[in-house]
């Protein structure tokens, strides 16, 4: 199953991927539509930490915690791309699903989807609809950094724990000088964005 990894590494906290996510499930499907709207949906947040910036969204684990815990049946798994997905019109915004996942990648509140005056759960759909089509998640289009791809997992898994495993047996790590100074520049422009001196 292909699954959106993330390189934090590479993110530099442009918060694209969180404006074509507000797009994508806005009903106007343009920026212009979700300006000032306080229902829009934004199923990817970045978050920063120190001078580290790191997209969270959901991963649609397998099994799923929240499809388990969900006592209103409001979560499935899509049978086509494999995403966990929510049904707005049945979740009853009891916070299970929240509490159980280890993420943090459901939120709540009052979005499009729901039934008039209702806040519901909501979380990353892995843009199913956009698979059907052959398109690629919105974040992942949208992340100029390479902080975001969309591939298969375990190949992914197996080519990190080889270069894992050669650095511990070895002691080679690569390219540590151009990790330093991608850290470092990252670390001056957060500062400069907090007003720090650099």
């Amino acid at each position: 199953m292909k699954k959106i990894l993330v390189d934090y590494r590479k993110c530099v906290a442009c918060k694209s991927c969180e404006t074509a996510c507000a797009v994508a499930h806005h009903p106007s499907g343009n920026l212009f539509g979700l300006i000032g709207d306080a229902r829009t949906q934004v199923n990817v947040r970045v978050l920063g930490v120190e001078h580290e910036a790191f997209p969270v969204s959901c991963r649609h684990c397998d099994p799923a915690a929240c499809l388990s815990a969900c006592p209103a049946g409001a979560i499935a798994r899509d049978p086509d791309s494999g995403a966990v997905v929510q049904h707005p019109e049945r979740c009853q915004a009891c916070a299970m699903c929240a509490m159980v996942c280890p993420f943090d990648a459901i939120s709540f509140k009052h979005t499009h989807r729901a039934l008039p005056g209702r806040e519901v759960a909501f979380k990353c759909d892995l843009c199913h609809q956009r698979l059907a089509r052959g398109e690629a998640p919105a974040c992942v289009a949208a992340c100029h950094s390479g902080a975001l791809v969309f591939r298969e997992l375990e190949p992914a898994r197996e080519q990190r724990a080889k270069a894992g495993l050669k650095v511990y047996l070895l002691g080679e790590a690569g390219e540590p000088a151009l990790f330093a100074l991608h850290r470092e520049l990252r670390r001056r422009t957060f500062a400069r964005r907090r007003g720090e001196p650099t």
